[in-house]
């Protein structure tokens, strides 16, 4: 019995030793999340936990706002939850609270593993109440920093900026904001620092239009370049509440650089045909100084306009309409014209020069509209213009998928004629259906979907009223074909019964 109670128990405690066993997280190190070095933590911004046994797995948040909890993973720092990016074994994403104050704070890790709760030992860190970064560009040589242009185009050095230009510079730690940010939240509209940001350039003083957060881990700097640089990789230094940032590079030319054309294509589909009266996208660079949308005064009467922001365009050496610019997309309406085959496309900027390409132009073109996202999305309403995506797609903004048997909405450009015919370049709101429906099919899910109404209702611009046929839950691919081109491929709508 003694025998028996002995092994009993020293079984038992073996059970004992290797629940016991699982190790507790270990912080070895905490970093700013933009240089990957030390230095004081500052209220919302960007960190990096290195350690051991901080996870059992990866895991990376989902959407906004960021949890505070992440695959059994917690982060305390002066006793408030942090918000995580992600969690492994090895690092931990997170961003700093933005009620963190004082001059040092602590940190320590929690783990759920087997059924236990591990701490980490408490560390202790530097505060202040700003320490800001500016980011640097992965696609420039080490010491560049991520430069942008007023239309988000990126400054290279092939694109470089100009004296005068207005430009943003992304980076962190810049402090806390009024109004004030709630922690993980990605932010709807851009929230101004409290601290005072200054910036010079090659050692000269640049115009700060705002400093703002954008969202974790992102703060931005806008900002007009002095006027009299000169050419080169100047200097950048940001300074935020009298601390001043890394310095970083920024490269300037007097010398307004080449325009080019990439690429002109479908607007709706991305594919190379187009059809009189689509809507074209042209690719490139320097088309334009900076974004510009056509506005009322662009407009002459009934006409679209053929120059926006000095930028025109002709096709087959017809003028388009032209509906948006910026230095690396020009948005036109391609003009009337009963050619097919390849056609020129010239962009004139008056201020730089001219640029040519060429565009196949087709009888029909079709092409739907799309929703941006990680799935490629018909862009669909339902009949209370509720978006038809997956439930909460959209952040902050209501979204369901579609029922089969119910009508929904939809759009593209390139469907060819209609009956009244509506002349490419002026204004139309109405509807005019197509020509000739029976030669328009919709499919869904490889079943044919009924078109109750399918024609133009703006410039360039058609609507399809379509019926869903009986599918299963999921998302289900969906083309059009109309006199034997087809839509793109790649497009779905979520169903659900």
């Amino acid at each position: 019995m003694r025998i028996l109670f002995r092994c009993t128990v020293v079984l038992a405690l073996a059970g004992f030793g290797a629940w016991a066993q699982s190790p507790p997280p270990v912080i070895l190190d905490v970093l700013n999340a933009t240089m990957l070095d030390k230095g004081p933590l500052a209220p919302g911004m960007w960190v990096t936990v290195i350690g051991t046994n901080l996870a059992s797995s990866y895991q990376g948040r989902e959407g906004f706002p960021f949890p505070v909890a992440l695959n059994g993973v917690s982060v305390l720092i002066n006793g408030k939850a942090a918000p995580l990016d992600s969690v492994s074994a090895t690092e931990i994403q997170l961003q700093v609270p933005f009620e963190i104050s004082g001059t040092s704070a602590t940190i320590q890790v929690t783990s759920q593993a087997a059924g236990q709760t591990l701490r980490s030992a408490v560390v202790t860190v530097g505060v202040a109440p700003e320490a800001p970064q500016l980011y640097t560009s992965g696609d420039l040589p080490p010491g560049f920093g991520a430069f942008f242009a007023v239309s988000s185009w990126p400054i290279t050095l092939s694109s470089p900026a100009r004296p005068g230009d207005t430009v943003t510079a992304y980076g962190d730690g810049f402090g806390v904001t009024n109004p004030a940010v709630p922690n993980g939240a990605d932010p709807e509209s851009y929230a101004p620092v409290v601290a005072k940001v200054t910036v010079t350039v090659g050692g000269k003083n640049a115009t700060v239009l705002g400093a703002y957060f954008k969202s974790p881990g992102w703060y931005g700097v806008d900002l007009v370049l002095p006027g009299d640089l000169p050419a080169g990789d100047l200097v950048v230094v940001a300074t935020v509440g009298g601390v001043s940032a890394n310095p970083v590079l920024i490269p300037v030319s007097l010398t307004p650089p080449p325009m080019t054309i990439a690429r002109v294509s479908n607007d709706a589909s991305g594919g190379p045909a187009v059809a009189s009266g689509s809507w074209v996208s042209i690719t490139g660079t320097n088309l334009a100084s900076a974004w510009q949308l056509w506005q009322p005064s662009d407009f002459s009467g009934n006409n679209l306009p053929l120059e926006v922001g000095g930028v025109s365009v002709t096709v087959n050496g017809k003028a388009a309409a032209v509906y948006s610019i910026d230095p690396g997309q020009i948005v036109i309406q391609a003009p009337a014209d009963t050619a097919t085959g390849e056609v020129p496309v010239v962009v004139t900027n008056r201020s730089s020069g001219t640029a040519s390409g060429t565009v196949t132009l087709a009888a029909c073109a079709p092409g739907f509209f799309a929703i941006s996202g990680k799935v490629p999305y018909v862009g669909a309403v339902h009949v209370d213009q509720t978006p038809v995506a997956p439930v909460d797609y959209f952040p902050g903004y209501p979204s369901r998928p579609a029922k089969p048997g119910e009508i929904v909405q939809m759009w593209g450009t390139g469907f060819g004629s209609t009956i009244p015919a509506v002349a490419a370049g002026v204004v139309f709101n109405g509807a005019a259906p197509l020509a000739d429906p029976a030669l328009l099919h919709i499919s869904i899910g490889g079943l044919p979907a009924t078109v109750l109404w399918a024609g133009m209702v703006a410039a360039g611009e058609y609507q399809f009223n379509v019926q869903i046929p009986a599918l299963a839950d999921g998302d289900q691919p969906i083309v059009a074909n109309i006199a034997g081109v087809s839509t793109q491929n790649g497009l779905s709508i979520p169903v659900q019964n």
